[in-house]
């Protein structure tokens, strides 16, 4: 839920990265696990992928029409027929629309009843073209048919609850399917009201689950968010929890068809993993972190303070808790490094893509390419304000943002050279 890769490397080097030849790789067993030792990325000259600059798909903007304006998506999923579907997080609903960004379809609505949502967080494309929604506030995940409408409900086997409990905050949150419709969670708990000095980061656990929810098996645990605590006043009460450190290390999980890919961040490696969670390979790469400079925070800071005031949950608290709040935003300190991955993504050859924690202040996002055995294929920078969200074989999509900060659902054509 995330270290500069060799772009951000060599930048500060006040280097250019010179692909005149492929960088090579080695390959070791160890007690059964592929460990693949990357000196450089394949691609060279002509070989690398790129992204197109045109839009193939553009929905969003300032348009005057409710089903074409889109603000804290979710997704995009596209479906077997080319159509897209995106959770629209600020009004609690699903929308398709066609190739060409024409709308279809609108379902759900704010609410905590049957096909009703209070705050998605999800949205992934499941078995049978069926869409699956998973909204953390109500602890439901939503089976929707391939036109959006609602087919059936059900909650995740492990406990969960953002309502304290014994000292405790349980969280289990979906993070992808398989390719039977089995669902990959991860569950954590924090707790409230513990006295702990400095950063920690205290363990996730991944949980494989059935279509229906119920548990199947543990499939690993790992280390979680950096957090320090966190107090705020409220009237005569101190309440003190734990609150992630901007720009600190994560655990990411990514879930591929019968896939398993888990980044953790303390140094540039990535773990490919069965479908029980066993380890396979382990691709690595001698790439350092990339150091946060005063102008990188300050742009953090004020990104931070300008999410602070978007998220609807914080919406109707109290000024003096905000003030609090704002104040965390304006004196926290921050790591003197990047971590290594921001997020993961898979195309449908198995490529796994891992997005290059940058700087705040880049404005496009690079994501390096690794393939299914583990070699270090290359890196695709992304259109400016542009997030990719999903891979397709010929087209990226996800959510770009105007110079007004408005949101819109977009697709970019990719380029592959040497490949059919």
């Amino acid at each position: 839920m995330i270290g500069a890769l060799l772009a951000v490397l060599v930048e500060a080097c006040g280097g250019s990265a010179g692909d005149t030849k492929p960088g090579s790789a080695t390959t070791r067993d160890s007690a059964g696990v592929r460990i693949v030792d990357n000196a450089g990325p394949a691609w060279v000259g002509d070989t690398r992928w790129t992204v197109g600059d045109s839009a193939l798909v553009d929905i969003g903007g300032k348009t005057g029409n409710p089903a074409y304006e889109v603000d804290q998506v979710r997704g995009p999923v596209r479906l077997a027929d080319g159509r897209i579907a995106i959770a629209n997080a600020t009004t609690n609903d699903i929308r398709i629309y066609d190739p060409q960004g024409k709308h279809l379809h609108t379902s759900g609505r704010a609410g905590r009843g049957p096909g009703e949502y209070s705050m998605i967080v999800g949205i992934w494309r499941g078995t049978g073209d069926s869409l699956v929604v998973d909204d953390i506030l109500i602890r439901r995940i939503t089976v929707l048919d391939h036109d959006g409408n609602v087919g059936r409900s059900f909650a995740l086997g492990t406990p969960g609850s953002l309502i304290p409990t014994n000292g405790q905050v349980n969280l289990a949150v979906p993070v992808g399917l398989f390719a039977d419709g089995s669902i990959v969670g991860v569950s954590q708990s924090l707790g409230i009201n513990q006295r702990r000095a400095g950063v920690f980061r205290d363990s996730i656990t991944v949980i494989h689950y059935g279509t229906d929810g119920a548990v199947r098996d543990t499939m690993g645990r790992f280390p979680g968010t950096e957090m320090e605590q966190l107090t705020l006043h409220v009237g005569q009460r101190e309440i003190s929890s734990p609150s992630p450190v901007p720009l600190g290390k994560q655990t990411w999980v990514l879930v591929d068809r019968d896939r398993l890919t888990v980044a953790r961040n303390n140094a540039w490696e990535l773990e490919l993993r069965s479908a029980d969670g066993k380890l396979r390979t382990l691709a690595r790469a001698p790439i350092k972190a990339g150091r946060l400079t005063p102008s990188d925070i300050a742009a953090n800071r004020k990104e931070q303070l300008r999410s602070l005031e978007a998220t609807p949950m914080l919406r109707g608290i109290p000024e003096a808790i905000k003030t609090q709040l704002r104040s965390r935003v304006e004196q926290v300190n921050y790591p003197a490094t990047l971590p290594f991955f921001a997020s993961l993504l898979a195309d449908p050859a198995g490529n796994v893509w891992a997005e290059e924690a940058a700087a705040p202040t880049r404005k496009a996002k690079r994501f390096v390419v690794v393939d299914s055995t583990g070699r270090w294929l290359g890196t695709v920078e992304f259109p400016q304000n542009f997030r990719p969200t999903l891979i397709t074989d010929d087209a990226a999509y996800g959510v770009w943002k105007d110079e007004d900060d408005v949101e819109h659902v977009r697709g970019y054509p990719l380029r592959k050279p040497g490949t059919h």
